[in-house]
């Protein structure tokens, strides 16, 4: 699961070209270890009038890829809009000056340049912010670093961000995570996703070594790589001091499903109002991603933290707090991964106007995930899919 590709509907307000505005704030998310940040900005225009800017911006893939400008908005549209631009990130907004606004922007952009992006449009509604060069110094841009980054905690959380950022070849990163350039450790050839990460740690004559065992997808190539991380006290705080590739061994994708296999909880609700449902959705979960699949609708609602970095075991989707998937055959089926959340989804879905809009049909505990295959299937009806392919 990819939580940063997801898209913002645009406010009922909407601006044209503004040409002369007055900054007042800027605020960013401190995700830049998981590869995205969400920004906001906020402008006085020549009319006297609030406008703010959200911009999504992906540090892999992409460079600047959602954006949305709301002229005059009320504190309920700047709270929805910002819940849905930057809610599912997992961290908190943090102050940026006018200066680091800028310059983060003009950073992004030009990732659009080198991974060949179109930006979004309307690209006049924030052209002017882009028309001032900035150039921070090195101590300005370690600043803003520590701004953009959550504070790190434990050696864990270090080990994962730093296999993580590897993974994805965000070099600029993985540098802020290191006491020293770690120019040896080249875990992918093209960046790829880290979907499994296990960390031992071990005691030898040098000290502490975390042994980690990753899964990775690269380009739909699964590989398994073993690394020997040692990391160290610094004036910065906890910094990676070395870090080398121990073996690399090409894996089946049957072999990256066994060694990712975890329970799946999903509850199943016979839906009465499809229409009413997704409207309750869309109200109490700006944040959750959402997708449409030909008359059904899929929500992703992520974990309000990145806490599951901290765990010696990783799984990227850790960070999914539950899955709700409307068919177009009048389910609805509710998944987590863990028993106490499936728990707290169904009093959610017991509570009003769902107590009237659904009926709870049956509960499953599969062995391993099974529902995304389904959204992916021809299928509507969940039962139907389970007995054809022997589940």
């Amino acid at each position: 699961m990819n939580k940063r590709k997801f898209k913002v509907i645009v406010g009922n307000k909407t601006v044209g070209v503004i040409k002369k505005h007055q900054f007042l704030e800027a605020h960013v998310t401190n995700t830049r270890l998981m590869g995205v940040l969400g920004l906001r900005i906020k402008w006085m225009t020549e009319d006297e009038q609030l406008f703010a800017q959200f911009f999504h911006l992906d540090a892999e893939e992409y460079g600047l890829d959602d954006y949305v400008g709301v002229l005059a908005p009320t504190e309920e549209e700047i709270g929805f809009q910002t819940a849905r631009m930057m809610g599912g990130l997992g961290g908190e907004l943090v102050w940026i000056t006018e200066r680091e606004a800028r310059y983060l922007l003009r950073e992004f952009i030009k990732r659009n340049n080198t991974f060949k992006e179109n930006l979004p449009d309307p690209l006049a509604e924030y052209d002017f912010a882009l028309q001032e060069k900035v150039t921070l110094s090195s101590d300005e841009i370690s600043l803003l670093w520590n701004k953009i980054c959550e504070p790190l905690e434990m050696p864990m959380q270090l080990v994962n961000y730093f296999v993580m950022r590897a993974v994805g070849g965000d070099y600029e990163a993985l540098n802020y995570l290191s006491a020293c350039e770690n120019e040896n450790y080249r875990i992918v050839e093209t960046p790829g996703t880290l979907l499994k990460n296990v960390t031992e740690t071990i005691e030898d004559s040098e000290g502490t070594a975390y042994l980690t065992e990753s899964i990775i997808d690269e380009k739909n190539q699964y590989k398994m790589i073993l690394s020997e991380i040692r990391i160290g006290k610094t004036k910065d705080g906890l910094k990676v001091t070395r870090a080398e590739v121990r073996s690399t061994m090409n894996i089946t994708a049957m072999e990256a499903a066994f060694g990712l296999t975890k329970p799946e909880y999903i509850s199943i609700y016979y839906v009465e109002d499809s229409d009413a449902c997704i409207q309750q959705l869309d109200t109490d979960k700006p944040h959750a991603m959402k997708h449409a699949y030909e008359g059904s609708y899929l929500f992703t609602e992520f974990n309000p933290t990145n806490d599951h970095v901290k765990s010696p075991i990783y799984y990227l989707n850790e960070d999914v707090y539950g899955i709700y998937y409307l068919t177009d055959e009048d389910q609805l089926l509710v998944a987590a991964y863990s028993e106490e959340k499936i728990k707290e989804l169904e009093g959610y879905f017991t509570q009003e106007p769902f107590n009237k809009l659904i009926q709870l049909e049956e509960r499953l505990r599969l062995n391993r995930p099974l529902l995304y295959e389904f959204v992916q299937s021809d299928y509507g009806d969940f039962f139907e899919f389970l007995a054809d392919h022997e589940y």
